[in-house]
């Protein structure tokens, strides 16, 4: 009966998300952008609940081999950690990439 009772409110509250964006907007959290170049955002940091040593083994994991190479790190709301690096600094970052990504002002 427990189980049965959470998957109808699990089914129940996904249906009311997709339907009601204040229900989403207050169900989700948003991204956050954590670093900025070579930069850490360490109040961003604090707020997706990561270290200083968690960031340093994202960025290993998405082979960065040196922070010359980062443009920008983001917590998803998944709990990913997307990095945006690359070699060359003349490519200009996509805003369309910062929509609704917390501390983009910031960047873009």
């Amino acid at each position: 009966m427990a189980l049965a009772g959470l998957f109808g409110f699990q089914i129940g509250f996904a249906i009311l998300r997709s339907r009601f964006s204040t229900v989403e907007s207050l169900a989700d959290n948003k991204p956050r952008l954590i670093m900025i170049g070579e930069d850490i955002q360490h109040d961003q940091l604090r707020k997706a609940k990561m270290t200083e040593s968690d960031l340093r083994a994202k960025l290993r994991e998405a082979n960065v081999i040196s922070y010359a190479q980062i443009r920008a790190v983001i917590a998803e709301t998944t709990g990913h950690v997307s990095v945006l690096h690359c070699d060359d600094n003349e490519i200009k970052l996509s805003a369309d990439l910062f929509k609704g990504v917390i501390g983009a002002d910031r960047i873009v």
